[in-house]
């Protein structure tokens, strides 16, 4: 089913704290960024963009920083302007177990709920870059971004934002950040929700 929706993945950033780029981490015989790429394709998404990609493995159109080094609100501004649709879910690289069905049930979630940001919420945590953003929201970015480098949840603060809670299994939210979380996937300490 074709969604008229468009799809940002958050590939950018240092991954200093992982010492190389967490894009080309290998999972199950696939890198991190073709397993978030693949949940794209699968919900049924054709506009996808890849933000601060700096590899040699992606299929998709890759969108440098317009402004650099601002973290990730730089990736989604350069991003949500060259997007197909209205809105777009927003997916970090570094979290390659969520599910399709968490993916599905946070974009109805946004569907019709006024906000102009819905992020997927478990627990107690929040996840700023697991989200539906409004394309229409570049400018006020790029505002922000002008005065500094722009914290995304600062940024949700200003603007306004929904949740969709999640009750779906813990351990897919899991941030690969560090060697060890990578160790700890693969030896699967962690499900495979994918």
């Amino acid at each position: 089913m074709k969604r008229d929706i468009s799809m940002i993945v958050l590939a950018g950033g240092r991954s200093s704290r992982m010492g190389r780029d967490k894009s080309d981490l290998i999972y199950r015989n696939q890198t991190f960024l073709n397993i978030q790429l693949q949940k794209g394709r699968r919900l049924g998404i054709r506009d996808i963009l890849v933000s601060g990609y700096r590899g040699n493995h992606c299929g998709e159109r890759v969108v440098m920083d317009r402004l650099e080094g601002r973290g990730p609100l730089g990736g989604l501004e350069a991003c949500l302007r060259l997007a197909s649709h209205d809105r777009c879910l927003v997916l970090s690289v570094d979290t390659p177990l969520v599910s399709v069905l968490e993916l599905e049930k946070l974009i109805e979630a946004d569907e019709g709920n006024g906000y102009p940001i819905t992020i997927l919420q478990h627990e107690e945590k929040q996840e700023p870059l697991v989200g539906i953003y409004e394309t229409g929201l570049a400018d006020a970015m790029a505002e922000t971004l002008t005065r500094g480098k722009g914290s995304v949840f600062a940024f949700l603060r200003k603007t306004g934002y929904g949740v969709y809670v999640s009750r779906g299994e813990e351990s897919q939210f899991e941030n690969i950040n560090e060697q060890a979380d990578y160790q700890e996937l693969l030896l699967g300490a962690a499900d495979s929700f994918i």
